[in-house]
């Protein structure tokens, strides 16, 4: 429903852009003005415009290609236009604080000038988020738990928001794995979005499950799902469900997580060593796109022994508060991607108790990563890929 409200504001900002590039172009030289080049350079980027629609009834190579073009197209396109409206304001107030008319015509070497700096600062920032998004850093925190254990410690690694399909592929998944591997963690946790609604989208998976199969940890690997982990139809960033009301996961998916050597917990927990308790949790929409209930924090920790540490996986990090009164120490979430693009990060912030990194919540601490790979916009401005390293000392 958004889809339908946005779909005219996104064809009226395109309108403005496309209309605003051509003055530019007429200002460098008069056959950029003329109709021999307006009319192609105008259905190019109308053709790259509708790549967001385009690429969702698409199928095959042909569908990620576009889709690919999409996902840089947005990135672009965002900064092009923050770019171009925030020189549209200082313009404004510039007419306003020297008593002119709003409507006075930009001079041409004003609009020459003016254009040239956006396009360039454009272009430098969206290729700075391209080559960005494949770089994954490494972040460590410490946790104290307060519990006793027959472990001293416990060293994990968490990762998220993978994403595997049109902008991840094995590439970054292998610079993960040795990321981890350099860890020499107990334990390996994926906390939601493994995947991009579509498995058909997976570039190599076969070579990635035997690159996530060189995963080593003393206690293995365990996943919960997160919100695109099912399988949907994504139309410019918005999901709908395919044919039935009712969305599942694809069992390819559950399948492919099996062969990787990785263990689903949906609303479960297991006593590992019998030293610690790992529950992980449905994803906070599942209840509303696929009917199955969750379970609450209470009635997951109801049959735990308290006593021992008890680490939850959620994919998105709420109901805080909850966990902690519910006796749970560690909580690991992804979803946010920090924002993955500032200004992103400002709304993540505003949304999210703890967008990203850690939070002390009474007893219980909040563990959320940027994740490792990007959604839609296949770039990362202001914000890091990341696999998290936390030490956990029992008291």
């Amino acid at each position: 429903m958004i889809a339908i409200f946005l779909s005219p504001l996104y064809l009226l900002l395109n309108l403005y852009l496309v209309r605003r590039l051509l003055e530019w172009f007429a200002t460098l030289h008069g056959f950029l003005g003329r109709r021999c080049f307006v009319i192609p350079f105008t259905a190019c980027y109308v053709l790259v415009c509708l790549t967001p629609l385009s690429a969702a009834f698409l199928r095959g190579r042909i569908q990620v290609f576009t889709k690919r073009i999409s996902n840089y197209w947005f990135g672009t396109l965002m900064y092009l236009l923050i770019l171009m409206l925030v020189t549209e304001l200082i313009r404004i107030l510039f007419l306003l604080f020297h008593h002119q008319k709003i409507l006075t015509p930009v001079s041409a070497p004003a609009l020459r000038i003016g254009g040239a700096v956006i396009l360039v600062l454009t272009v430098l920032i969206s290729i700075y988020g391209i080559c960005h998004a494949n770089h994954i850093k490494r972040t460590s925190y410490k946790v104290s738990v307060s519990k006793e254990s027959s472990l001293p410690g416990l060293k994990i690694a968490l990762v998220a928001d993978l994403h595997l399909g049109y902008s991840v592929n094995d590439r970054q998944i292998s610079q993960m794995v040795r990321m981890i591997n350099s860890m020499q963690p107990d334990l390996i946790v994926l906390a939601g979005d493994i995947f991009d609604n579509d498995f058909d989208t997976v570039q190599n998976p076969e070579q990635i499950r035997n690159t996530l199969l060189q995963m080593k940890s003393t206690y293995g690997a365990y996943a919960c799902w997160g919100n695109h982990d099912i399988d949907e139809l994504i139309l410019a960033g918005f999901t709908f469900a395919k044919g039935d009301k009712t969305i599942r996961s694809d069992p390819r998916m559950d399948q492919f997580l099996e062969d990787s050597g990785i263990r689903l917990l949906t609303d479960q927990s297991i006593l590992i060593d019998n030293a610690f308790y790992l529950t992980g949790r449905r994803d906070l929409s599942t209840e509303e796109k696929s009917g199955l209930v969750r379970s609450t924090p209470a009635e997951l920790a109801a049959g735990l022994d308290s006593s021992l540490p008890m680490i939850v996986i959620d994919h998105q990090p709420a109901e805080l508060q909850e966990l902690a009164d519910a006796g749970f120490d560690l909580d690991l979430s992804g979803h946010t991607h920090d924002g993955q693009l500032f200004p992103g990060t400002l709304v993540t912030r505003l949304r999210w108790e703890n967008s990203c990194g850690m939070l002390e919540k009474d007893r219980m601490t909040s563990i959320v990563t940027s994740g490792v790979g990007v959604w839609g916009p296949a770039m990362r401005v202001g914000t890091d890929c990341e696999v998290v390293e936390i030490c956990i000392n029992f008291l």
